[in-house]
């Protein structure tokens, strides 16, 4: 860290300053000087003084080392409809306090929840009287921005997306699918945000998509934004050329829907899974290609000696909900720098779990509270949490 000691002045120079005295007083020098520390260095660092404070988190700041490493999960408590809490899955390999247990950045007694992360950035809504409230919050940072109104589409809005690659820009976009005919429901219309231009735009002409596609869980990869379908070919939107394009999906098996488990990006990576059968311990993850040529099988999973570690996740019978005879649902894929460290985050009653790829090893990694009258109405084997209720948590001094 650096010095701030101030040298004595000698007889022969009574006005003698210390070079770091001069970094000090030099905002420019000393802001150089921060951009090149890593993130977790920065995070100490704004604790040193106000002025630092003011330096690191201030809009214009930007460091050279961003991270894509997942801290850990945001996620939802069903037990509160308004003012929402939220459990926080420590995921680095140090202790680390939650960022926070609700957000409270604006004053909306309905409270503020969260639509999507996206690489540090989190989209989040809250329900006013009459509409719905967009902004773009940074948990880091603390700084948010408030979307402008969607204007006379936002009550036929069917899912909003938030773009953000900070190695190819400081920028980010929002997408918005709008239905462009009321009397025509599967006519959709793309609407556009940019954080660099401002107001809401249409992105090219009203487009034909089968109802079946889940415009609510967009997931951003390789530039584009990703929506699954419950069968057939999925979409996915181009946020530069603005353009709309099918994705291929593995063929579904003896089923009338897709049993997707799992749909999200890690790491530069875009990952799938589907369990077929009630009473299936044994999967496989899937990757896409970069090119969209097909996917592939990347980890094979077995949760046999999980289930013999935790028996609560056997309910023995086949739950009416999620048709599932093994309590447990996969939160999150988690990549590494190397791929020998990269596993997966479940759910299990009442806590989370870690799986290691490689070795196919596993530990508790959290504990969530009962869930009180509701645990009493579902039962101790009900989950709380999907792979859409799990948000990323990536430390990021982006602009929101």
């Amino acid at each position: 860290m650096l010095s701030t000691k101030k040298t004595k002045p000698t007889s022969s120079n009574p006005y003698q300053i210390s070079s770091s005295d001069t970094i000090a007083s030099n905002d420019d020098i000393l802001t150089l000087i921060l951009r090149c520390l890593p993130l977790k260095s920065l995070l100490k660092f704004k604790t040193v003084s106000k002025h630092w404070l003011s330096l690191i988190t201030h809009p214009r700041f930007r460091p050279k080392h961003s991270s894509t490493a997942i801290s850990g999960l945001f996620l939802r408590r069903l037990s509160r409809r308004t003012n929402p809490i939220f459990d926080f899955v420590n995921l680095s390999p140090h202790r680390s306090r939650a960022p926070f247990r609700s957000l409270t950045f604006v004053n909306d007694p309905s409270g503020i929840r969260i639509l999507q992360s996206c690489n540090g950035l989190l989209l989040c809504c809250s329900f006013r009287v009459f509409r719905t409230a967009y902004y773009v919050y940074n948990p880091t940072t603390k700084h948010y921005t408030v979307l402008p109104p969607l204007g006379s589409s936002r009550n036929n809005a069917f899912g909003f997306s938030l773009a953000f690659d900070p190695s190819k820009s400081s920028h980010y976009k929002v997408i918005c699918i709008t239905n462009s005919d009321p009397d025509l429901p599967d006519h959709y219309q793309v609407e556009i945000y940019s954080s660099e231009t401002g107001p809401w735009r249409p992105s090219g002409r009203p487009f034909v998509a089968p109802s079946h596609v889940q415009f609510k869980n967009g997931v951003f990869w390789n530039g584009a934004i990703h929506w699954l379908s419950d069968w057939g070919d999925s979409l996915c939107f181009h946020v530069e050329e603005e353009q709309m394009r099918d994705i291929p999906m593995p063929s579904i098996l003896d089923e009338a829907v897709r049993p997707c488990r799992y749909f999200g990006e890690s790491r530069g990576h875009l990952h799938l899974v589907e369990i077929y059968g009630p009473d299936n311990l044994l999967f496989d993850v899937f990757e896409m290609e970069r090119d969209y040529s097909g996917w592939f099988v990347k980890y094979r999973v077995d949760l046999n000696p999980v289930a013999a570690s935790f028996p609560e996740m056997v309910r023995g019978y086949v739950d009416p909900i999620d048709l599932q005879f093994y309590a447990f649902s996969v939160l999150c894929v988690v990549r590494e720098e190397t791929d020998e460290g990269s596993f997966m985050v479940l759910h299990l009653p009442n806590k989370a779990i870690r799986y290691n790829f490689k070795d196919n090893s596993f530990s508790k990694v959290h504990d969530f509270a009962p869930l009180g009258s509701r645990a009493e109405l579902v039962g101790d084997d009900s989950l709380e949490f999907e792979c859409f209720d799990a948000y990323q948590f990536i430390e990021s001094f982006a602009c929101a």
